[in-house]
């Protein structure tokens, strides 16, 4: 059996209206008129039977808090479980997350949970005020519409926050220092180096840069000004790094002694 969705129909004045008619159209059980064609799901049209807003043993107190809350304002607004609860729950889920951690947010359930609803049926074209539904729920509709754009705002900010992932030293040795020309026991000397000083630091070209002159010092004749136009670095930063690379390594090499003598 089709879920009943509680809307009244415009002639007849019914709540019992199916959300599914022959060809997908929303039509009055009682006097059959197709209140809309066309029932458009734009996050559901490759849905699978899957209820965003039941919860399982799995999910944490605070999830269910707010899945509960969504539950009771939704019926108090009169809101079909599918799609619109099912939407606002999947952004629950997808966001508890960001949702727990802002403190403006999770301090009033229910008024996030109001607007999260505005938003969702907004996204459907079913505009529903934030007056209205702050009336029916007896909510301050300013705190609603604060929420509302926090959310969004959040929401958003989440959503286009494009993480890079910064290049370390070592990518920049093997990008930069592969168009010059050495041989692979030089590239090795230069990497077993930056893997001993990674954790000292500094910006990770001009310590590649310094970590191959390091390496190439007595074994070739490739000089630092070659190597920071290479780099795309000045000389002088170059052999900047080399000196501070050269102290570590020598520092790193008394520590070990010093270790080998109190051993033996």
């Amino acid at each position: 059996m089709k879920e009943k969705i509680s809307v009244k129909c415009r002639k007849c004045d019914s709540a019992v209206i199916y959300p599914e008619g022959l060809n997908g159209e929303i039509i009055c059980a009682k006097c059959g008129i197709v209140l809309e064609s066309t029932f458009s799901l734009k996050h559901f049209s490759h849905w699978t039977p899957k209820w965003f807003s039941n919860w399982n043993e799995q999910d944490s107190e605070t999830l269910k808090e707010w899945l509960t809350t969504l539950r009771a304002v939704s019926c108090q607004l009169n809101i079909p479980n599918f799609p619109y609860r099912e939407e606002a729950a999947r952004t629950i889920r997808t966001q508890n997350r960001l949702l727990s951690k802002s403190q403006k947010l999770s301090k009033n359930k229910r008024a996030t949970v109001a607007a999260l609803m505005h938003l969702v049926l907004k996204e459907y074209d079913k505009i529903r005020p934030i007056k209205e539904i702050s009336k029916e729920l007896s909510l301050d509709n300013k705190l609603v519409l604060k929420q509302a754009w926090i959310l969004n705002k959040t929401i958003n900010q989440e959503k286009n926050d494009v993480k890079i992932q910064r290049k370390t030293s070592t990518d920049y040795l093997h990008e930069k220092g592969g168009k010059i020309p050495l041989n692979k026991e030089i590239f090795s000397v230069a990497e077993s180096t930056l893997c001993q000083v990674k954790a000292s630091g500094g910006n990770p070209i001009g310590v590649a840069a310094g970590a191959l002159y390091f390496a190439c010092k007595k074994k070739t004749k490739i000089s630092k000004e070659e190597i920071g136009q290479v780099f795309g670095i000045s000389e002088r930063t170059v052999y900047a790094n080399e000196v501070r690379i050269r102290k570590l390594m020598a520092n790193k090499f008394r520590s070990k002694l010093m270790v080998m003598i109190a051993c033996s």
